[in-house]
């Protein structure tokens, strides 16, 4: 069957349209930010891609790291969490391997610093487990200094690490406060939280328990103001996007009406022993498969003219859809919900590789052919 030149340059164009929309779209949920105020309950709700962030600490930096600190928080679980890590609050200076990491893990709860979720660097780390199964308004405690790092749900202690000091971050600029979502934008936290307290101080068991019991009697944060506290937000805002910080050093939420990207990350190399499960294996099915139509017609379209676009026109095809891929994955460290990383490069540049290989190899190009 012969193919004319310039229904190859069609199916090419057909081909990178394909590619441009699958590889650029929004994945799960629109861009709109999914984030209500609650003003019944005095409390922030997230959904599936909602961020509410604060740009610059610069009143929580401490003079010193590891330093004392206290985080309390109320939350309302959804009935309907993810499967992988989603962030309650990060604190974050610009390198995921120093923030300050609150996150749910299905029903659990897990708080640590830096960026190893699956726990195979064996850092510290407090945990919580299966405290988010019942979808109640929990109240939790984080509380490090010279006694270690506790971790207390309604005032009960659910895990300790007495060597540990937790720490904020102070290397970079800007010091962020991310709440409901990484600064990456592509992990939400679905639920409620109905307040939120940093002291630079720590507490001991018994303060937990009363602090508790004091937000209990109302569910109000109005009186857990403490000497020490540097961020304290009690989701009473002033107007419908913004928050006030009711420590007095004014750092105030931001509630965009649109998800963003705080952290742009462009060809991130996440290289990790392979954990093979649907997900993983769909992903490098898609990335292999998705380019192999693409590799192919671009061959196709280059075998229709002489001389060096023909002599290489395999080695031209892979390197058309390698910038192809790139671009795309470039473009992706701007769109919420999307990761650019160097692995889906790779594997979109196989997979154009492979296609054109195997058309090769089973003879599709001579009997195609190409006509004027």
């Amino acid at each position: 069957m012969i193919i004319k030149t310039h229904q190859w340059a069609i199916l090419t164009a057909i081909m990178v349209m394909v590619a441009l929309f699958f590889g650029l779209l929004l994945r799960g949920w629109p861009v709109a930010n999914d984030v209500q105020w609650l003003s019944d309950s005095r409390a922030i709700r997230f959904g599936n891609s909602g961020i509410a962030y604060v740009d610059d600490l610069r009143a929580v930096r401490l003079s010193h790291q590891p330093g004392s600190l206290t985080i309390e928080m109320a939350v309302t679980p959804s009935n309907n969490y993810k499967s992988g890590f989603s962030p309650l609050v990060v604190i974050h200076d610009g390198d995921d391997r120093r923030q300050l990491a609150v996150w749910q893990y299905k029903t659990s709860l897990i708080v640590m610093n830096g960026d190893d979720f699956n726990n195979r660097q064996r850092r510290p780390r407090v945990v919580a487990r299966d405290i988010f199964s019942s979808q109640e308004t929990i109240f939790l405690t984080i509380t490090s200094g010279e006694q270690g790092t506790q971790l207390y749900v309604d005032g009960i202690l659910a895990d300790s690490e007495k060597k540990w000091k937790l720490s904020i971050p102070v290397v970079g600029a800007p010091l962020r406060l991310v709440l409901g979502n990484s600064v990456h934008g592509n992990h939400g936290w679905r639920g409620d939280l109905l307040g939120l307290v940093l002291s630079g101080e720590a507490i001991s068991a018994e303060a937990a328990r009363l602090r508790f019991e004091r937000w209990a009697a109302d569910r109000r944060f109005d009186a857990l103001k403490l000497d020490s506290t540097s961020l304290f937000f009690t989701f009473d805002p002033k107007d419908a996007a913004h928050f006030a910080d009711r420590s007095g050093n004014n750092n105030h939420l931001k509630i965009p009406q649109h998800t963003v990207v705080l952290q742009k990350t462009v060809l991130a190399s996440t290289w990790q022993p392979i954990r093979w499960n649907r997900v993983t294996v769909v992903d490098i099915v898609v990335n292999v498969v998705g380019f192999m139509p693409l590799g192919i017609v671009f061959y196709g379209f280059l075998q229709c003219f002489s001389g060096p676009l023909t002599r290489h026109s395999h080695l031209l095809a892979v390197v058309f859809c390698l910038l192809l891929s790139l671009g795309i994955e470039l473009a992706q460290a701007w769109i919420p919900t999307r990761y650019s990383t160097i692995q889906d490069l790779i594997m979109n540049t196989f997979g154009a590789w492979l296609g054109i290989g195997l058309w090769r190899l089973a003879g599709k190009s001579k009997k195609t052919g190409c006509g004027p």
